[in-house]
């Protein structure tokens, strides 16, 4: 499958109550990366992972790996959400992470929780 069918099938599955404008040749895809900040600015920047839980509706899907940083789409639902990016951390700290998330008390382990009690109550 060539990349610009992929982008189309992509494309395609977002809601049309979500899209911008009604020319979707002009809209930025899932797969377009945009970063509005170097790696400076943004603490998000790099090879990270989301390692919280997955989201309703599809939003965000735990183990999501951004590979050029967290895309700007993103940024209303961590605007919403602050907890989330609290889980979106490097690569290279996946383990250490994911033994915290089950460790009573941790910050790690409070987002997780806050994370799953708001998506429910929120329909995040």
């Amino acid at each position: 499958m060539t990349r610009k069918k992929e982008e189309q099938i992509l494309n395609d599955a977002i809601p049309p109550d979500t899209k911008e404008g009604a020319d979707s040749a002009s809209e930025p895809t899932l797969l377009a990366r945009e970063v509005t900040a170097s790696p400076a600015e943004n603490p998000l920047m790099g090879p990270r992972i989301y390692v919280g839980p997955n989201l309703p509706g599809g939003r965000l899907l735990q183990s999501t790996v951004f590979r050029g940083g967290v895309p700007a789409y993103l940024q209303p639902l961590l605007d919403e959400q602050p907890d989330i990016a609290a889980l979106i951390v490097p690569v290279d700290e996946l383990s250490e992470v994911q033994a915290k998330i089950v460790q009573t008390g941790t910050p790690e382990y409070v987002a997780y929780q806050a994370i799953l009690k708001g998506g429910i109550a929120n329909g995040i």
